[in-house]
């Protein structure tokens, strides 16, 4: 029987966290928020404090994939945790996802959008207009929703959400996390790979960090479940 999906392990409120949990202390959660269609996590390889990850809670390939109500669910979300990120590390924020729809195609086959401070939106954006087509839609809810339309997405809090196609083909395939610390200054990009860096201080002070402005100034749902 193949082994369970990381993120669909993380996320599950009834068991343990899996590889996650073994980064964080004992007595920290493993979720920092949690709504019906979607949970938030902090990533393995978080080379930024405040680096998380928003997981759908129904397992897809890419968030692309997910009826037009979760996809706008997941949306919302990142727009909520976006305003604390930017308020709790005063620095601009930027999401994106790869939504690759390829069976088989990655270790991780759970879509989910990336989510840290940083400045390398705009930088971001521009080395992948060099690279590819782009186009612009208002949000997640317009994503392409077909398995064989694989693309890029870059997230910017005030901005039109950005869209690149890529091929549905497991190689070549730009890292994104690799592109995004090489992008941003402040950031040690040689910390850009999660399996040989997984920057648990960094992971361990994000809950931290987070959490308690969650909790403290609400709106958000589920702060600090297990």
């Amino acid at each position: 029987m193949p082994s369970r999906c990381d993120l669909c392990t993380a996320i599950d409120p009834t068991g343990a966290g899996g590889p996650l949990e073994h980064h964080l202390h004992a007595d920290q959660p493993r979720t920092i928020v949690r709504t019906p269609d979607a949970t938030v996590i902090p990533t393995i390889g978080a080379f930024v404090a405040g680096y998380v990850l928003v997981v759908p809670t129904r397992h897809t390939t890419s968030i692309g994939m997910l009826a037009s109500a979760e996809r706008r669910a997941v949306h919302e979300l990142t727009e909520q945790l976006a305003e604390r990120i930017a308020d709790v590390y005063a620095s601009p924020v930027v999401g994106f996802e790869y939504g690759f729809n390829l069976p088989g195609g990655r270790r991780i086959e759970h879509g989910h959008q990336h989510l840290l401070p940083s400045t390398a939106g705009p930088a971001l954006r521009r080395y992948l207009g060099w690279h590819l087509r782009t186009s612009q839609v208002d949000s997640m809810e317009h994503l392409p929703g077909g398995a064989d339309q694989s693309y890029i997405s870059v997230f910017e809090p005030g901005h039109p959400l950005s869209l690149y196609p890529v091929a549905n083909d497991a190689a070549p395939r730009i890292r994104l996390r690799e592109v995004v610390a090489m992008l941003d200054p402040q950031v040690d990009a040689r910390r850009w790979d999660w399996q040989s860096d997984p920057c648990a201080d960094l992971m361990r002070r994000t809950v931290d960090d987070l959490r308690g402005s969650v909790r403290d100034r609400g709106p958000l749902a589920g702060a600090g479940q297990r």
